[in-house]
Parts: C-alpha cells; structure tokens; sequence
C-alpha cells in the first residue's frame, strides 16, 4: 500500500510544484510514513521521478492507442479533433499530464538527458501510432498530403497545444487550436 501511496501522492506534488518544490519529506508526510520508509521502495527521490515519468509515458501511450483503435472507423477530422479537445479537458484534473508536461518542459537538470530520452522515446513512438492512422486516410484518398508529412504536422499541433496550456491556460488554447486545426485540416485535405 505505501508503495503506490507513495506514487500518488509523489505524482501529484511532482506535477503541481515540480522535481525541485517537492521533497521526500513531504511526500512521506502526505503519505503518513517516515521519509526513510521510502527508501525500502525507492533507491532515491532520482528513482522515484524517473518511475514516475516512465509509468506516465506508458500510459500516454496506451491512452492514446486504445483512442485510436476505438475511433478508426471514424472520419479522420472526428477521430483527430476530438484527441486535440482531450488534451484541454484532461489538463484541469490529469496529475499524469501535467507531471509529463512539466517534467518535458522543466526536466530536473541532473537528469536532463535522461528525460529528454524518455521524451523523444515516447514521441517517437507516438508518431508510429499516428502514421499507421494517416497512412489508412492517405491509402482511401481521405487526405492529399504524404502519411510522414501529415504525422509530423499532427506532432506539431499537439506540440504547440500543450505549450499553449502550459504558458497560456485553457480558453487561450481553445482559441489557437481552433485557427490552427483549421488550417491544418485545410492543409491536409486539399488536392
């Protein structure tokens, strides 16, 4: 019980104040444990925030695979949009994304590396789900534009809709991922 215990409560202190604004002792008090008691789980406060992000990467992805397998039969502009709108909806009450979105953006200096390689990791292999997506509307001539063109694009879009919720909050990113998506539909569907 502490094991996870410790997780949650480490998750959300991690995702509100990031790697430097929380410690292990106020994640062992939260808990209501000794901070030493940590240490029977985790070798370190490294280990524990590295678990973390591996953990919240694993779940993003499985997040985002099981969207896709359950909206493939829909038309793409249904099946993309609405994975665009999740994204805001989800940054409200998502201790996962937000603690990824920090630690992406705000990755703990003494294992910047480490992070980043985790991160692009996860982004690439994110990208391979997209693709198999716009391949599938590129083979039925639902979209002009080449499969690897329209996943980096997509990529992009997700990219700067997270920045946007990070530094602009969430009625300034519904504003520029509306103008954005539209123009990249445009882009993506026009001969």
């Amino acid at each position: 019980m502490s094991y996870d215990s410790i997780k949650n409560v480490a998750l959300k202190l991690f995702s509100e104040h990031g790697y430097e604004g929380a410690s292990l002792a106020q994640i062992a008090e939260r808990v209501g444990i000794k901070k030493q008691s940590i240490y029977s789980h985790f070798k370190s406060k490294d280990a524990l925030f590295l678990q973390l992000l591996n953990e919240t990467f694993l779940i993003e992805q499985a997040r985002i695979k099981d969207y896709l397998e359950i909206h493939m039969n829909k038309p793409l502009y249904d099946c993309l949009l609405p994975l665009l709108e999740s994204y805001i909806e989800r940054f409200s009450y998502d201790h996962h994304l937000k603690f990824f979105l920090r630690a992406s953006f705000f990755p703990p200096n003494h294992l910047y590396d480490e992070v980043m390689k985790a991160l692009y990791q996860h982004i690439d292999l994110v990208d391979g789900l997209y693709l198999t997506t716009f391949k599938k509307a590129y083979e039925v001539q639902n979209i002009s534009q080449l499969p690897q063109t329209a996943t980096l694009a997509f990529s992009a879009l997700i990219d700067s809709t997270l920045v946007e919720l990070v530094y602009g909050g969430e009625a300034r990113t519904r504003r520029k991922l509306e103008a954005s998506w539209m123009i990249f539909w445009k882009g993506l569907t026009t001969p």
